[in-house]
């Protein structure tokens, strides 16, 4: 076991090893006898945040807590109509939706339109041809260039 699948082990089961897979058990047991101080460390502050989290108590809330914390707090709001900001003018309800239809349908064609022409096999049978290498070659050259 090495020190980053302790801590990777410690993080999901906790400092008390009989709750760790059996498989991992045994060995994490031999690597903490082992173990720099630095491991040791995080594993003792594990230990003292597990006994933390035991000595919490995860009951219900009284009732009594409920109502003060009701009491204490604002009245119930209202549901709010939405500012009207063309005033009595009403915008329709879909036009949000529209715009939105319109500017995709605007990006598409756009993008489309400035789409650049489709090479044919020949340009690129002849590119390689020039080159004096193959494909494979052309691979090879690219992966052992020094400025990526």
């Amino acid at each position: 076991m090495n020190e980053a699948r302790f801590v990777e082990l410690l993080n999901a089961y906790g400092a008390e090893l009989s709750r760790w897979p059996d498989d991992d058990r045994g060995d994490a047991e031999a690597f903490l006898e082992v173990a720099p101080h630095r491991i040791k460390d995080i594993w003792e502050s594990e230990r003292a945040f597990d006994h933390l989290l035991a000595l919490e108590k995860n009951g219900p809330a009284s009732i009594s807590l409920e109502t003060r914390v009701l009491a204490a707090s604002s009245t119930r709001r209202s549901l709010r109509r939405p500012v009207n900001a063309f005033g009595k003018w009403r915008m329709p309800q879909w036009l949000t939706g529209g715009a939105l239809a319109a500017s995709l349908a605007l990006g598409f064609a756009v993008g489309y339109a400035g789409e650049p022409a489709q090479n044919s096999d020949a340009d690129y049978a002849s590119m390689l041809t020039v080159s004096g290498a193959g494909a494979g070659a052309m691979f090879f050259s690219a992966m052992n260039d020094p400025e990526r």
